[in-house]
């Protein structure tokens, strides 16, 4: 009686671990830590933006993987990074004039190495999946149209408001579903596929469209938004509407490429209580570099290299 006692009591403890690390799981580095992001998995060493690359991304330690991804002319969420098909697959043309069954049948890995001949095509479903309770996910969603002036329009709107009110939040809402941009039907598929698999704290949504940002930040409040942005060292009036909308929207963070970065930069965003991400960064002197000026996180397609120069 006392062994099936204690035999039960352990498994009561094994038991309540596995659903309380299901509870309570969140990516990133321990604390204090320069989180390392793989950038389109492990792409270094295998074919970007495939599972397989998700796959080593986790077995190499990273602490979270990046991702990109379009919406499919059956308006299915595909992970890729081109708008077309052609360096990265056997299929040619447009991602948006293809349909998600016809996509299966493409071989996505060949490219890369014979190794991984045969390696398809994922949707964000999949990969979440492949994630879910073990890495976390920077979902980048791409830009799908041309919304320079449907962003105009909402910076008109916002004109006199510094920040974010429930009417303006409103009004651009209302004027994003108006233009009929794609980027919406994206973002909320996106969306939905997260919410989907209950993984709303394992992900962050990133996009260097600030319209995607906008959609993502209003409809999902309770998913980290980050915007991304290329602006350059000494491109002042670009970095100014880079702030504006970072500040409008209340995203939660910014992710510069690295000749974007200077420590005026990192400190003003992170002294707003925002984080910086840098990216795409493979050299080890850089990434000591932007680790020793205090970045949140470096993206880099060699995350095992990163992990090994910041002694992780």
């Amino acid at each position: 009686m006392i062994r099936c006692t204690r035999v039960i009591f352990v498994l009561a403890i094994v038991i309540s671990g596995v659903f309380s690390g299901c509870v309570t799981f969140q990516p990133g580095a321990p604390r204090g830590g320069v989180d390392v992001i793989a950038h389109r998995g492990a792409s270094h060493d295998a074919p970007e933006n495939t599972l397989a690359a998700f796959e080593l991304a986790h077995e190499m330690g990273a602490d979270w993987f990046e991702l990109d991804c379009y919406l499919t002319r059956d308006d299915a969420v595909i992970v890729l990074h081109d708008d077309t098909l052609d360096r990265t697959t056997d299929g040619e043309g447009p991602i948006a004039e293809w349909e998600l069954s016809d996509l299966r049948a493409l071989d996505a890995g060949s490219w890369k190495d014979a190794r991984f001949a045969g390696e398809p095509l994922p949707t964000l479903g999949e990969a979440l999946e492949l994630a879910k309770r073990r890495i976390g996910v920077y979902v980048e969603i791409k830009n799908m149209a041309d919304d320079g002036a449907l962003m105009a329009q909402l910076l008109d709107m916002a004109a006199d408001a510094p920040v974010m009110t429930p009417a303006l939040s409103r009004g651009m809402l209302a004027a994003i579903e108006a233009s009929g941009t794609r980027n919406l039907p994206l973002t909320r598929n996106a969306i939905a596929a997260i919410r989907a698999r209950g993984m709303e704290r394992g992900v962050v949504i990133q996009s260097f469209s600030p319209i995607v940002c906008a959609i993502a930040r209003l409809e999902a409040p309770d998913i980290r938004v980050e915007l991304l942005s290329g602006v350059e060292a000494d491109d002042h009036a670009a970095w100014e509407q880079v702030c504006r909308w970072l500040f409008l929207l209340d995203l939660h963070g910014l992710n510069l490429n690295a000749k974007g970065v200077t420590p005026g930069r990192l400190a003003a965003i992170q002294g707003a209580g925002k984080t910086v991400a840098v990216w795409t960064v493979n050299d080890p002197p850089a990434m000591r570099r932007f680790a020793g000026w205090g970045v949140d996180a470096i993206i880099t397609d060699r995350p095992d290299v990163c992990l090994r120069v910041l002694k992780r």
